[in-house]
Formats: structure tokens, sequence, C-alpha cells
């Protein structure tokens, strides 16, 4: 049996929050900057209707919002464990599976996207280690 203290786990659990909440802060440059977001993905930032800058408005503010739930996560990190399944469900694999179609689209190029991809199927392991380790924790 794993034998970790309990400090440790709420550390782990603190540093999964916050890495979440980091990367989820540094989404929302692209997605306020179109010229970044281009920079990063590819494509024409000139290009961007109104609608578009509309819905990726609305998206910042959903993003900033997700953002300082885990921050505030990280304040309590193991009686908040249960938000860390949300990062990874609905959040990372919604965030991939839009990623994958659009590059499949050729709306955002492939190669671009591939670090990004293993950033997030890290931090979804990582979470979901801390997850377990929590529940170890207090059962």
């Amino acid at each position: 049996m794993l034998n970790l203290a309990p400090e440790t786990v709420t550390l782990l659990a603190r540093i999964a929050f916050l890495v979440a909440a980091v990367t989820d802060g540094l989404a929302l440059v692209p997605m306020l900057i179109p010229r970044v977001g281009s920079a990063m993905f590819g494509g024409d930032s000139s290009r961007n209707s109104p609608q578009y800058r509309y819905a990726m408005n609305l998206a910042a503010s959903l993003m900033a919002g997700w953002t300082v739930i885990l921050f505030w996560a990280a304040v309590e990190p193991i009686d908040r464990r249960d938000v860390l399944l949300i990062v990874v469900c609905p959040s990372i694999l919604g965030i991939v599976a839009a990623s994958v179609a659009a590059a499949r689209r050729g709306v955002i190029q492939l190669r671009r996207m591939v670090p990004l991809w293993i950033h997030l199927a890290v931090l979804s392991g990582y979470c979901l280690l801390v997850y377990a380790l929590s529940c170890l924790l207090v059962s």
C-alpha cells in the first residue's frame, strides 16, 4: 500500500489545480488577441468575423471563470478534489475533441497542436493520479 503523508497529497493536489489554472489562464491570451492565436495555431487573424470574435469573447469569459474556480479549488484541494475530475472530463477531453476536429478540417495546423495535446495528456494523467491518491487519503 502506498504510504504518503496527507501533507504530500495535499501539495500534489494543490499543484494540479495551480497548473490547470495557469494553463487555462494562458489559454485566454490567444482567445482575446487574435494575432497571438494565429501565430500559435496558424491561420489569418484578419479574417476573424464579428461573429467569431463574439464567440471567442464568450469563450474567454467562461475560461476566465473556470480559471478562478481552479484557483479557488487550490485553496482546499482535498475537500474540492472532485473538481479534478471535471478538469479532465469534460474540460480537457472537450478541448482535445474540438481541436482534433478543427485540425482534421484544416482550421488549425496539426503540428502546432501536438505540444498542447501532450501537455493536456500529462495534466490529465496527473489530475487523475492525484484524485485517486486523495480518495485513498480520506477513505
